[in-house]
């Protein structure tokens, strides 16, 4: 919780936020999958077999879909969203009442973009039963509805609650069938817990029970009761170690009153378990999973049959790192029923599975299939996987995470994490004139697949980067493309000490070896950070410990002139809201800075830069005095100054992008939400801490969202990218000019 009682702990900016909405230019727009892609959630059946469920993107504006599969293996979109107030990107699936219409909803989108609730007739009419404020309502609803027989409707939002930029880390909802919403709990963090990402259930009497991904006396999450009167009770508060961290799904709840789930990470391995809470509130983890066969981190939550055993899916882990659909017994032993190849049989199970009354089982893949854009499949009772639908993919890239690079032509280069001919994405070339030309579009084997980070260049042309998966063994890849469009794997990660699964790219230096970071792997599980040489030989610098300590980056590194390299962990520090660290050429590890939660700021996603005095500079997705995430400095004494803090209004919200700096001082960057029109923005702050919104994004042709930060030519064009928007709401690469003029 973020008190307006804190004290000052730092110098803060609270600098008017001036608009000049500069020129963009629109310079390539992605296209999205046309029947949806990326089936997130999980699935509900009805009597005649029918399989029912949700896309978190693709349809015809990319903002997802509602599709029905019948049993005749035909797909029928039943509704594609349009990212505007009917909402956007469902993260949950659906629940159907005896009339046959359906209730969800969205994570973003609604009339202020932070999400809606809505109902879906039978004739494919949807309705937005709410659209959340993002204020002391809540925002961002990852998790689906429950109903009562009267059809009141409940649910969570992830972030927002009282004082939302101020305290809120989500709420408990009910919504009336009037439409009427009541915020029945909100957390403030800390020891009750916070964002809650699962849904609730309900027992007989009313009571709702669910968990949050961080809070608790550990920041490791919480299980938690909402009584008929409001109350909310933590059962359970996770530790971090053997018993579990960061619950991300649903209970389940036995007719004896006990509580069953999964954890996303803790455990004997650090890699998530299967628990039970009793009714007495002990908690008894009943498998850890160990990262190999047997799976690794449960995003979904489990289904139980009649003899007790319990049955889920694991997104990582298996032979070949694609997830396994799990049975595990009332006596805790596991057995594997199927184990993804990461192929056509689909990738990344994040939802939990259902069952029929036969023993078979359905659910989806969020990623894999035939075009890489996830499935839907039946596992029978001999353990035999048929896919009943793969999603087609749209040739082109799109979804861009990363930002792009420029050389000296005034060409653009970056890659999509999805997209191309198998969905695996691609690395591009952009013209200044906004032609694309696909480098190398990745076919999602042991030349690796989803590149989420940016690229980087040699003076040769070549072109460096990661794949989050794929490789040899599935946990991804270090890669090269030359100028002739031939890919070339430098390193291949197995997933264990020499670290796993590459969220952030690599930077160089003179010898052309390349250093970076992974997300999983190491000895403790949290990520390393690692060397490759020219011969393809890694060394890992450093293994990250794991929460509270340091733990994994999203971002890439920063190398200076003497070869120390500084980032920043996400979640680590001895608070658990990140830290700013250096590794020294002698791979002594030093923490520079570690973020408290509260006015300076709570989980750098970017990376840092550094200025010639050895100042670095960086961004917070969250936290500071509005929770709008903050632009920080940290001096070389590792005191933290917050530059600017960003109010979540028309000077953005979650500035996730990195930042770039000129030659007199000033920083620009971008904002993921927030701007005039909710869209995100692109900003420049001065010397004297003034911010500059250069571009609002409207949320349409323009694009929307952008997730990573810009570039900047000598002219003082900036370029990037959005995660979303553009002609086909997919993305798209943009230019804003002269920025320069607007100081």
């Amino acid at each position: 919780m973020i008190s307006s009682t804190l004290p000052v702990l730092f110098s803060l900016a609270f600098a008017f936020a001036a608009q000049a909405q500069l020129t963009e230019t629109l310079l390539h727009s992605f296209s999205p999958p046309p029947r949806g892609a990326n089936p997130y959630t999980g699935l509900i059946r009805d009597a005649a077999g029918n399989l029912y469920g949700t896309t978190g993107s693709g349809g015809a504006e990319n903002a997802g879909a509602v599709y029905k599969l019948n049993t005749a293996g035909q797909l029928i979109v039943l509704y594609s969203f349009t990212g505007g107030s009917d909402g956007s990107g469902p993260r949950s699936g659906v629940v159907r009442d005896s009339a046959g219409n359906f209730y969800g909803t969205t994570v973003y989108g609604g009339t202020y973009g932070a999400g809606v609730v809505y109902k879906l007739t039978t004739t494919g009419q949807l309705t937005p039963l709410y659209s959340f404020t993002g204020g002391s309502d809540g925002a961002y609803p990852y998790s689906g509805v429950i109903r009562d027989s009267t059809g009141n409707l409940y649910g969570t939002t992830a972030y927002g609650g009282t004082g939302y930029h101020n305290a809120g880390d989500g709420v408990v909802w009910e919504l009336s069938t009037a439409g009427q919403l009541t915020v029945l709990h909100t957390f403030a963090g800390g020891a009750e817990g916070a964002y809650p990402y699962a849904g609730v259930i309900r027992d007989a009497t009313g009571n709702l029970y669910g968990t949050t991904y961080f809070g608790g006396g550990s920041n490791a999450g919480v299980v938690y009761k909402v009584d008929t009167s409001n109350n909310e009770t933590v059962l359970y508060n996770f530790t971090g170690g053997t018993d579990g961290a960061n619950p991300y799904s649903n209970v389940i709840r036995d007719s004896a009153g006990n509580l069953y789930g999964t954890t996303f990470a803790g455990g004997a391995a650090g890699l998530g378990v299967l628990y039970k809470l009793n009714t007495a509130n002990h908690e008894t983890p009943m498998y850890s999973f160990l990262g190999g066969a047997d799976g690794a981190n449960p995003f979904g939550g489990v289904v139980r049959d009649s003899t007790g055993n319990f049955y889920g899916t694991t997104i990582y882990g298996g032979t070949s790192r694609a997830g396994v659909v799990y049975q595990v017994t009332a006596a805790g032993s596991e057995s594997v029923l199927y184990t993804f190849t990461g192929g056509s049989d689909g990738t990344g199970p994040y939802a939990g599975v259902i069952r029929d009354s036969s023993g078979n089982i359905y659910g989806t893949a969020a990623y894999g299939g035939a075009a890489g854009e996830g499935v839907v499949f039946e596992l029978n009772t001999a353990g035999a996987q048929t896919v009943l639908y793969g999603f087609p993919e749209s040739i082109g890239g799109y979804g861009p995470n990363s930002g792009v690079i420029l050389d000296g032509a005034g060409n653009l280069y970056g890659a999509t994490p999805q997209g191309g001919p198998v969905g695996a994405g691609l690395v591009y070339r952009m013209s200044a004139a906004g032609h694309e030309t696909v480098l190398y579009s990745f076919k999602g084997g042991t030349d690796g697949s989803q590149p989420n980070a940016g690229v980087i260049r040699d003076s040769s042309g070549n072109v460096y980067g990661t794949t989050f998966n794929g490789g040899t063994s599935g946990h991804g890849t270090v890669y090269k493309v030359d100028t002739a469009g031939n890919e070339t794997v430098l390193y291949n990660f197995m997933g264990g000490p020499d670290g796993s699964n590459p969220y952030g790219g690599v930077v160089r230096d003179s010898a052309d070896t390349l250093y970076g970071t992974t997300w999983f792997g190491g000895t403790a599980g949290a990520g390393v950070i690692y060397k490759v040489d020219t011969s393809g030989n890694e060394t890992v610098l450093y293994n990250f410990t794991g929460p509270p300590g340091d733990a994994r980056s999203y971002s890439a590194l920063y190398r200076d002139s003497a070869g120390n390299l500084y980032g920043v962990s996400y979640a680590g520090g001895t608070a658990g809201f990140g830290a700013v660290y250096k590794l020294d050429t002698s791979n002594n590890y030093t923490v520079l800075y570690n973020f408290t939660g509260g006015s300076d700021g709570r989980y750098p996603y970017a990376g840092v830069i550094r200025d010639p005095a050895g100042n670095l500079y960086g961004t917070t997705e969250v936290g500071g005095v509005y929770y709008g995430g903050v632009v920080y400095t940290v001096d070389t004494s590792g005191n933290e100054t917050v530059l600017y803090n960003f109010t979540g209004g028309s000077d953005g919200d979650y500035p996730n992008g990195g930042l770039v700096r000129d030659s007199t001082g000033n920083l620009y960057g971008t904002t993921t939400y927030g701007g005039a029109s909710g869209w995100g923005a692109v900003y420049e702050l001065d010397t004297a801490n003034n911010l500059t919104v250069l571009y609002s994004f409207a949320g349409a042709f323009d694009g929307a969202n952008p997730q990573a930060g810009v570039v900047r030519d000598s002219a003082g064009n900036l370029y990037g990218t959005t995660q979303s928007g553009g002609t086909g709401n997919v993305g798209a690469v943009f230019k804003i000019a002269g920025a320069a003029a607007a100081r």
